[in-house]
């Protein structure tokens, strides 16, 4: 949930605070004790329950915030969220579809339908509103760019879905969540050449290039190509036994030998299966 960074002079401290949930609490608490008509501290309260997982405190202290604040905070937005949370989508989209007739730019809440309108099955409704959320929202973090591009990928919008993914990565940078996820689409939409160049691209950079031969094994396989997709994984064991010792025997190092072992000799089982007069090491 995105915690909305209030500005009011009473809520400086809590605003920028760090601790752990009692801690934040205590803090607000306190300043409740001293300000009790304070709408900012009970909407503070609220997002702090919400972060918790206590439905009823959030929509006492949304009561508040409203009671003491009209009109000031997006109660509506968080308890939208709250009926969500407690399995009630078809509440939750009506009370979310309230506040964003006043809102519609607001890109936490059209991210917030979305994920209800999912659940409901209301796909292209939801692909409207994570578009749109991404669109008012330039600073979007990597869960709302993955989160848009899977459910444009999932109505069959994979090009959008790729363009979405490759603009996150571009701004926010090598984020491994991203650069999967732009690979998974790829390869889902059959655009195995374009997954395997990706792959490539990214290996030459990694740090550890073991895991994106593991990964282009594995589209190769998926693509039909058994020949390459051996030859990768032959690969991988020449390269893990280039290794210095110590590093080879890593508890990671050996669970990819192990993987490439398992996967050739699969691969030759298929191949002797499908021709026993087939070599078995072409």
């Amino acid at each position: 949930m995105m915690v909305i960074v209030l500005c009011g002079g009473s809520l400086a401290g809590v605003s920028h605070a760090h601790g752990t949930h009692s801690d934040l609490m205590k803090l607000v608490d306190d300043q409740l004790a001293r300000e009790p008509r304070n709408g900012e501290l009970w909407y503070r309260r609220a997002e702090l329950d919400l972060e918790h997982g206590d439905w009823a405190e959030t929509l006492r202290d949304l009561e508040k915030t409203e009671e003491c604040a009209p009109g000031k905070f997006p109660v509506l937005w968080v308890k939208g969220q709250v009926l969500d949370a407690e399995n009630k989508p078809e509440e939750a989209k009506g009370v979310l579809d309230t506040f964003l007739s006043g809102n519609p730019t607001h890109w936490a809440a059209l991210a917030s339908r979305a994920r209800v309108e999912t659940k409901l099955g209301l796909h292209e409704k939801a692909v409207l509103d994570y578009t749109a959320a991404l669109a008012n929202n330039r600073e979007a973090e990597p869960d709302l760019v993955q989160e848009t591009a899977a459910c444009l990928a999932a109505n069959g919008h994979d090009d959008e879905a790729i363009r979405v993914l490759e603009a996150g990565l571009k701004r926010l940078g090598a984020i491994p969540s991203l650069q999967i996820k732009v690979i998974e689409v790829e390869v889902n939409a059959r655009r195995y050449d374009a997954a395997l160049a990706r792959v490539a691209m990214i290996e030459k950079s990694a740090p550890r290039p073991e895991p994106w031969m593991v990964q282009r094994a594995g589209i190769l396989i998926r693509a039909e190509r058994p020949r390459e997709a051996r030859a990768t994984w032959e690969s991988l064991l020449s390269h893990l036994q280039s290794l210095p010792d110590a590093e080879r025997g890593s508890h990671a190092m050996s669970v990819f030998a192990r993987q490439a072992r398992t996967a050739i000799a699969s691969l030759d089982s298929s191949t002797a299966r499908s021709n026993p007069f087939a070599s078995p090491n072409p």
